[in-house]
């Protein structure tokens, strides 16, 4: 990562944030990196960000436990001990120095309700043990408050550096049943010098959930990267395309959305709807096109994949009309988005969307009440045949109340009150990176050009085949066999572990519960006969076969990748070098857990999300 100069008095923010983009999700977080990137344009600020990669949980409680522990210990190791936790990230990650670091996801009978947090303290704190007074960040702002902000409120403890925490989530009631969490929200709150809350519907909420936090609590919205939305020529828009961008599920209304489509096509028959995005999963993607071709519109929608900004801001651009059906907004990024493209957008009252919509909704579209398709059908209708919308009005309406510049300036100032003395008595001072120095460990030795991942659950190495061919070269992929999705192409190398069946089917073993007798003891025999035969003693458990046959597989593609570094320095002598490895889940950190305290291995302080930045920057 680049170093700033002797002189350099920008103030050191340091952005905790889960959601963030990365190769494999380039949408998650996208206005976090917004903001990051607002702030850096000013010159007065150096953002450096902290992700999480979490590695996820399955099997028994004793075994998620034991999962647990092992990937804290080993990852916490990791990132004490990296040459460098921060690799610089490329767009949509803004281009600022990024660590995603590795944590346990999930809930085990150790950390209980406050996993999450819990967690992610442990690395933190990790990070904060390479810093000195002078190369810790100056400001620490993290994003949502449980469980980043309650994690980062520790860390900034422990720095005595001072805290801002910005809310953007809609399921904070939801959080706060749990008095455990209610408690560490409340104990971040009041030790951060200003809650800051995307829209005014949140910050409501907020409020009267937790009348306590009102005085920390001010409304600045999210940074939006408007200029990369342009208002496209009239004769480029395809007459009757309605666009819709987002996640494609149940919360986010797309059931209302094809619904009033539907009651649109049978006046409309030319009018077509495309959606852009992705569903949780295969099937329920699956189920949205079967409920298309119920409704008789199967021809009339395109289902597309999440798509790049660029790719956003063209659909924009051609598009007749935005909508935006979701119920539920904390506030609504691509409705900005749209109509900075001068795209005026018809949405469901949601909150968030209400409020950029503003007092005057007819004038940029219209805002009809949530789950009424009929409602919804009638203003597309109403839109569609409106000519006076003026594109540039449409911009304009949003440009100063959205732009990065504003809202940067905002943050500043506010930044800048909880550090006065940054600017004037540490001006000239030489200003170290934030990425820290390693705690003392054994004999560095250069790592080698090849990566070990380690997804033995098939299903996780079939995301790989996302990354660009160069960056997959330079894989040595261990994974497990059995179906699945199809593995990716052009490896570097491939190594199987016969672990005896599927990694989730084998948990299934250690989940069961106590026996059962009658119906409920033949259901689970008829659902899960090997997991049965597993509990009974007659086939390996999980456990086990990690430890025995996942070892000697990831033994073996550490190996693998230290033959292939053999062959490709000059003169093909590459020198020593030790392998780099990532672990993808839990079960993975078990099965590389004896090669990487054996000093085999050098274990990266990230997971999944990791990769691309490794690869990339070095």
């Amino acid at each position: 990562m680049a170093r700033p100069t002797p002189g350099d008095t920008r103030l050191r923010l340091l952005i905790v944030a889960t959601w963030y983009p990365s190769w494999d999700d380039p949408v998650a977080g996208r206005f976090v990196a917004d903001q990051a990137g607002a702030l850096g344009a000013t010159g007065r600020v150096a953002p450096t960000v902290v992700s999480f990669a979490p590695a996820g949980l399955i099997g028994s409680g004793p075994l998620r436990a034991r999962m647990a522990q092992v990937v804290g210990d080993l990852a916490t190791a990791a990132i004490r001990e990296a040459d460098d936790v921060f690799n610089v990230a490329e767009p949509p990650a803004a281009g600022f120095p990024v660590a995603r670091l590795g944590i346990a996801g999930g809930r085990d009978p150790v950390s209980g309700v406050l996993h999450a947090a819990r967690a992610r303290e442990r690395a933190l704190l990790a990070l904060a043990g390479r810093w000195s007074g002078r190369t810790a960040p100056d400001v620490i702002h993290a994003h949502t408050v449980y469980p980043d902000g309650a994690a980062a409120a520790t860390m900034a403890a422990h720095l005595a550096r001072p805290l801002f925490l910005t809310e953007h989530a809609s399921f904070v009631q939801r959080l706060l049943v749990a008095p455990e969490i209610r408690a560490r929200y409340l104990a971040a709150v009041g030790q951060a010098q200003r809650l800051i809350v995307v829209s005014q519907v949140l910050a409501d909420e907020i409020v009267a959930a937790l009348p306590e936090v009102a005085a920390k609590v001010v409304v600045i919205p999210n940074a939006v990267d408007v200029d990369a939305f342009r208002v496209g020529e009239a004769a480029g828009r395809r007459p009757g395309e309605l666009l819709f961008v987002g996640y494609r599920k149940e919360s986010k209304g797309l059931d209302t959305l094809l619904r009033a489509f539907a009651l649109v096509q049978r006046s409309r028959p030319t009018t077509t709807l495309r959606l852009i995005g992705s569903a949780p999963t295969a099937e329920i993607d699956a189920g949205w096109r079967r409920r298309a071709v119920e409704l008789g519109i199967g021809e009339a929608v395109r289902f597309e994949p999440s798509a790049d900004r660029p790719a956003v801001a063209a659909a924009m651009a051609r598009a007749s009309l935005f909508v935006h059906p979701s119920p539920r907004e904390t506030f609504g990024v691509v409705a900005v988005e749209a109509l900075a493209a001068g795209l005026p957008v018809v949405a469901t009252d949601s909150g968030g969307v209400t409020e950029i919509m503003g007092a005057h909704p007819d004038d940029l579209g219209a805002v009809v009440p949530a789950g009424d398709a009929a409602a919804l059908a009638a203003a597309i209708e109403a839109a569609l045949d409106r000519r006076d919308f003026d594109p540039h009005a449409l911009r304009a309406a949003v440009v100063d109340r959205f732009g990065g510049a504003g809202v940067a300036r905002r943050l500043i100032e506010a930044y800048e009150t909880a550090v006065p003395e940054h600017g004037s008595d540490r001006a000239g001072a030489a200003r170290a990176a934030v990425g820290g120095t390693p705690s003392p460990s054994r004999p560095r030795v250069p790592a080698g050009p090849f990566l070990v991942v380690v997804a033995l659950d098939p299903d996780r190495a079939h995301a790989l085949a996302a990354l660009d061919p160069a960056a997959r070269a330079r894989l040595i992929l261990v994974t497990s066999g059995g179906p699945g999705p199809r593995l990716p192409d052009g490896l570097g190398g491939l190594v199987t572990a016969d672990l005896g069946g599927r990694v989730r089917a084998i948990a299934d073993a250690a989940s069961l519960g106590p026996p059962g007798g009658g119906l409920r003891r033949l259901h689970r025999l008829v659902r899960h006969p090997l997991a049965i035969a597993r509990r009974r003693g007659l086939l390996p458990g999980l456990e086990r076969s990690l430890t025995i046959r996942g070892a000697a597989a990831v033994a073996e593609g550490v190996t693998l990748a230290r033959q292939l570094a053999r062959t490709v320095g000059p003169q093909g002598e590459e020198g020593e070098t030790v392998p780099e490895l990532v672990c993808v889940d839990g079960v993975d950190y078990l099965a590389a857990r004896s090669a990487v305290e054996a000093g085999l291995v050098r274990l990266a302080p990230g997971g999944l999300s990791w990769i691309d930045d490794r690869l990339t920057s070095g």
